[in-house]
């Protein structure tokens, strides 16, 4: 009787190549919501810091930091009111917002300092994507103040800018910086105000209530915080030297959870019609290698730059040739979909180095020199979405 061989499982590892930035949003009932509209009236603290709850239209909740904090404000009154604050004094004509401002006691020398800025930092316990965020009443009143807005994302050590827009069409990006019917302007420029991609200034007047001064900023790469910066912008070309009551409103945010990819490697035996389905780790016998990638996460993930690796056992052979011989399978590879992932091989490459390098083609039927498979494809995961690659490998 022959002797049984050690079935090794082989090494498997998953790879994300780039920036890992493109992907597809996710559903709207995933995406996670927040207003301060849904929060009663009430007086912060600068210094402070407060916890909230974002919840999606499946009814789970995750949870966020905000920290606020203040340096050269000579008064924090503002209209009567006490700031900061969740209140109606500065919104996009309904509903509360979260009201930063005050009087500086000077002009912002730099935004990105902590000499004369408000802060106000959002936190998230794990990474999230597609976060988004809209911002009031960036504007300008002579001699007064001169709104200097910026946003800052982070992970790890990553720094990240956001993408902003108006309601006029203006970005930050490429295109119009500035528009006759906006109370602000965006960086990048260098004249008349020295501001990078991250900023903005007020350059017109807004009512508190309107959209003139509105800004929508959004963060493509994931980030574990999100951190607002408002000061008063030291422009003199006009005169303008002294400060006075300025404040800016932030109405809310959404964000999408992550997408979690999963890798794991099984191995059945192959039994042909009439075979004996006990040839299992006996070598002579032919295995089904599958290999499955699965999203458990709550949004999709796109497959461009995701990459499998599979390091073969030492005992065993790849077979590079018609997968189940008769059957409906064209080729040594058998893809699956499930899920409503959607999906096309990219590419498979062989090694013969042990994945040092690939580029091996490997010959036709059993090939011994093959003992790594690197795997690309192209589409998207959805959230329990799965793709499994089979292929067959003989114990020698």
């Amino acid at each position: 009787m022959a002797s049984r061989a050690a079935l090794g499982a082989g090494a498997i590892g998953l790879a994300l190549l780039g920036a890992g930035t493109a992907h597809a949003d996710c559903a709207a009932n995933q995406r996670y919501n927040f207003s301060f509209a849904s929060r009663p009236a009430a007086t912060l603290n600068y210094g402070s810091s407060y916890n909230y709850t974002a919840t999606n239209g499946l009814g789970a909740s995750q949870n966020l930091t905000m920290a606020l904090a203040q340096n050269g404000l000579s008064s924090t009154e503002v209209n009567n009111q006490d700031l900061p604050n969740i209140s109606t004094l500065i919104n996009d004509g309904s509903g509360r917002s979260l009201v930063l401002g005050g009087i500086f006691g000077g002009r912002t020398s730099d935004i990105f300092s902590n000499t004369r800025t408000i802060r106000a930092t959002f936190t998230f316990a794990t990474p999230i994507r597609d976060f988004t965020m809209t911002v009031h009443d960036i504007d300008y009143a002579h001699d007064q103040y001169r709104d200097w807005f910026a946003v800052v994302g982070r992970n790890g050590s990553g720094n990240y800018v956001a993408s902003m827009t108006t309601p006029f069409g203006t970005a930050n990006g490429s295109g119009d910086h500035s528009d006759n019917d906006s109370a602000l302007r965006f960086g990048p420029e260098t004249t008349p105000y020295d501001i990078d991609a991250r900023a903005a200034v007020g350059t017109g007047a807004s009512d508190n209530n309107g959209n003139d001064g509105n800004i929508t900023l959004s963060f493509v790469e994931p980030v574990t915080s999100v951190e607002i910066r408002y000061g008063n912008y030291p422009y003199s070309g006009w005169g303008d030297n002294s400060t006075g009551q300025q404040g800016v409103g932030i109405d809310g945010l959404s964000f999408c959870p992550m997408p979690q990819l999963t890798v794991v490697k099984s191995s059945t035996p192959y039994v042909t019609a009439g075979g004996d389905p006990n040839r299992f780790n006996i070598p002579g016998a032919d295995v089904i290698y599958a290999i499955t990638l699965a999203n458990t996460g709550g949004s999709a993930a796109e497959l461009n730059g995701v990459v499998l690796t599979d390091i073969l056992p030492a005992n065993m052979t790849y077979y590079n040739g018609d997968f189940d011989g008769a059957g409906p399978v064209v080729g040594p590879f058998d893809i699956a979909f499930g899920g409503g992932t959607t999906a096309s091989t990219g590419s498979v490459e062989f090694s013969n180095n042990g994945g040092s390098s690939y580029g091996y083609i490997p010959g036709a039927g059993y090939d011994a020199a093959v003992d790594a498979i690197r795997m690309s494809a192209v589409g998207t995961v959805p959230p329990g979405g799965s793709a499994t690659v089979r292929f067959r490998a003989r114990i020698d």
